[in-house]
This record gives C-alpha cells, sequence and structure tokens, in this order.
C-alpha cells in the first residue's frame, strides 16, 4: 500500500545547492585518492628486505598532512591574531619544557606525559600558523618573494610556508669503513626502541660498511616536518631551514640534490646558513624571550667542559688522515676513544664512526665536517651578508667549480 507523505516546508532561511566543485578540486581529489591507492600497494605488495616493517613513507606523511594543510592556506582553519599566537606560544613551549623534564626522571610518570602531550595539541595549530606568518614575512624583508604571473605588483611567498611540528622519522646512515662517505640512507619509523635500532644497525653492518640510526631535527617534505621538542628558537631557526630547501627545489642548487658529490653539502650549509639569518630577521621583527623553564628546553644537565666543535674538528681531520692511510682499525679505536673522553666532560654520544662524520659532516659549517665547500658557503655569507643577497647567489651554484666562479666575481666587486 501506499503512502503519502506531506512535503517538509521548506526554511526560507537556508538554500539548497548542489555541490560543484572546480576542475582542479576533482583532479586534486582523484589525485590524492590515486596516490595513496598506490602508496597502500607497493608498500603491502613490495616488501623490500629486513628494514621493511621499520621504513617510513613520506607519500603516506604528505597524503595525510597535505590536504588539511590545503583547507589552512584557503582561509579554512585556525589563523591566530598577535595575541592569540602569543599565548598559544606561552602554552606550547611551556609544556613542551614540563614534558623534556617529565620524560628525563628517573622513574616517569607516564599518565603525566599523556596528559602534558594531550594538552599541547590546543597550541600546536596556532604555533604553526604564527611561525608560518613570521617566517612569510622574514621572506618577504629579505626580498625572496616571487612576482605573480599577470599582476606583477602581487608578490607572494614560493612555495608557501608549510610546516608541522611532529616527531620526525629517524634515519639509517651507512659509511664504507675505509672512507667518511654516505653510502645510502634509509628512513625509519619515528618510534623505535633502543633494541631496535641495535638490531637495525648490526644488520646493514658489515666486514666492508657501518652504520647509524640517527634522530634528525626535521625534513623538507611538503609540509615540512619540524621536530616538536625543541626550544621555541630551534624551532624558527629549523623551519626556516626546511623552507629554504623547498626554495631551493626550483633552482639549480635544490636540483642537483641527490647527485653525489658536494651536493648535500651545498645545500645544507646554504640552508643552514640561510635558515640561520631568516630566523634572526624573525627575532628582530618579533623579539620574544621566553622564560628559562618555559622555552621548550628540557632541565639543565652538566655543562660541557670541552669544545664540542673544536674537539669533532679535530677528531674528524685525525680519522681522514688514518683511513687515507688505510689504517681503518686505528681510525674506529680513535674515535672509540674520543666518544668516551667526551663522555666524561658531559657530551653524551652513544656511538662515533664513520656514519657519524658522513650524515654530520654534511653539514658544512659543523665541527664534524672537513668538506672544504663549507667554509666556502660561509665565505659567500661573508661577503654578501644579507640573506637574499646570498641566496641569488648560492641558489644558481650546481658543484664546487661554480662556488669558486662565484666567490670570484663577489671578490671582483
Amino acid at each position: 500500500m501506499l503512502r503519502r507523505f506531506a512535503p517538509v516546508a521548506a526554511n526560507p532561511e537556508w538554500e539548497f545547492r548542489p555541490w560543484a566543485p572546480s576542475t582542479w578540486v576533482l583532479m586534486g581529489i582523484a589525485a590524492m585518492v590515486l596516490g595513496l591507492a598506490i602508496g597502500t600497494t607497493l608498500s603491502v605488495g613490495f616488501q623490500r628486505g629486513p628494514l621493511a616493517k621499520y621504513e617510513y613513507h613520506l607519500w603516506r606523511w604528505e597524503a595525510q598532512t597535505l590536504p588539511g594543510n590545503a583547507f589552512a592556506r584557503l582561509g579554512i582553519g585556525p589563523d591566530p591574531d598577535a595575541e592569540a599566537g602569543r599565548r598559544a606560544v606561552d602554552g606550547y613551549f611551556t609544556l613542551t619544557s614540563q614534558l623534556r623534564a617529565a620524560q628525563d626522571a628517573e622513574r616517569p610518570d607516564l599518565a603525566l606525559i599523556d596528559a602534558l602531550l594531550s594538552e599541547r595539541t590546543i597550541y600546536e595549530n596556532d604555533v604553526e600558523r604564527l611561525v608560518e606568518k613570521y617566517i612569510d614575512g622574514a621572506v618577504a624583508r629579505a626580498g625572496l618573494q616571487e612576482r605573480l604571473p599577470l599582476f606583477s605588483t602581487v608578490r607572494i611567498t614560493w612555495p608557501p610556508v608549510d610546516f608541522e611540528l611532529t616527531s620526525p622519522p629517524r634515519l639509517l646512515v651507512r659509511s664504507p669503513r675505509d672512507r667518511v662517505e654516505r653510502a645510502g640512507d634509509t628512513l625509519l619509523k619515528n618510534d623505535l626502541s633502543l633494541r631496535e635500532v641495535e638490531a637495525i644497525e648490526k644488520d646493514a653492518d658489515s666486514a666492508k660498511t657501518v652504520s647509524l640510526v640517527v634522530a634528525i631535527g626535521g625534513i623538507a617534505a611538503y609540509p615540512a616536518i619540524v621536530r616538536d621538542d625543541r626550544s621555541y628558537d630551534s624551532l624558527l631557526d629549523t623551519a626556516s631551514h626546511e623552507w629554504v630547501h623547498h626554495y631551493l627545489a626550483f633552482y639549480p642548487l635544490g636540483k642537483q640534490w641527490g647527485k653525489g658529490g658536494d651536493a648535500e653539502t651545498l645545500n645544507e650549509t646554504t640552508a643552514n646558513i640561510a635558515g640561520r639569518e631568516l630566523a634572526n630577521l624573525i627575532r628582530m621583527a618579533h623579539p620574544l624571550k621566553l622564560p628559562e623553564g618555559s622555552d621548550g628546553r628540557g632541565p639543565a644537565g652538566q655543562a660541557p667542559t670541552v669544545d664540542f666543535n673544536k674537539e669533532m674538528r679535530k677528531l674528524r681531520l685525525e680519522v681522514d688522515a688514518l683511513l687515507k692511510e688505510g689504517k681503518v682499525d686505528e681510525a674506529e679505536r680513535t674515535m672509540e676513544e674520543r666518544r668516551k673522553f667526551l663522555g666524561e666532560n658531559g657530551i653524551a654520544i652513544r656511538k662515533l664512526n664513520q656514519a657519524y662524520f658522513a650524515f654530520f659532516g654534511t653539514y658544512g659549517d659543523s665541527g664534524a665536517s672537513s668538506n672544504p665547500a663549507g667554509p666556502k658557503v660561509e665565505r659567500v655569507w661573508e661577503m654578501t651578508k644579507d640573506v637574499g643577497a646570498f641566496l641569488a647567489v648560492m641558489r644558481n651554484v650546481k658543484n664546487a667549480g661554480d662556488l669558486d666562479r662565484a666567490i670570484t666575481r663577489l671578490e671582483r666587486r
């Protein structure tokens, strides 16, 4: 039997329209769905050896975070004003300091740690958006914004500043025993136990290869991954550093990444210097000094009694010389002896080997590096002293020869 229902009266305050997304929106959704499907198939169907269960997949990170961040760029989502942003910064880094103290306790209170983590998430998005605004402003002041095609009076930051505060993946670094050289890196999950880390390193080591699992401060995925357990000042430096990598990806220097030679050292040293200077522009424009115990740092430990950078630079030169002479065993004994010496002087390093120097030596302005390209990049900074001018030079450098020629041109000026 058919029943007749009285029509529901339309609410005059509402107007119902069919969803009619643009072609670009539909293409974006289709690309994300296709990417997820392909990525899932590859990760499930094609296991890649003994590290498969430990590996970290960047495609999965980007698929999970990029859509939400795209909405924020369109104005859908949190966008704090200066006052709200400052409150978020105060709350976030006070809780970060409390978290680090709780985690460093002799008997960590897991319930307390969970409560602090939960509370901190309230502030996270506002802190991210505020710092992104700060970096965007620093990029504009440095003259690094681009003109929009057809709208020459409009300038934008490209690529848009975008990062997420989270726990970054770890990195398995390999190096030959007879020289310091990055010989294949693998991203790993961030929640590995010490027992798992040691097992991974043991499997990766061989008579000719040594390895090390390192924690990293950030990674230039998009959005960039920035470590969430550091101080406010560290956040400014790291987030700016990762944006510089995004920026360089559109220029000759960034396109050399992964091609071997000096590419990584040139990129990382450039990003270190330019990121630091963008962060300094932020500090000048938005001076903020958080009190000790509320700035994201953990409780103070034993103060080092030696100069870390000086000791590492000296050791790196010793190790390079020994390896060049073929004295591999002696080089490894020297590194272990120096590791113990550093521990006795307030600097705890779990493992010090060729892979350690291969990774940290990529940053040419660090004590772990002996690459002459690092001081040369610093020389470019000394001659420009302006982050916009510095990047205008470095972004077009593809190799050590290009760098030498750039320095010569600057010296002639």
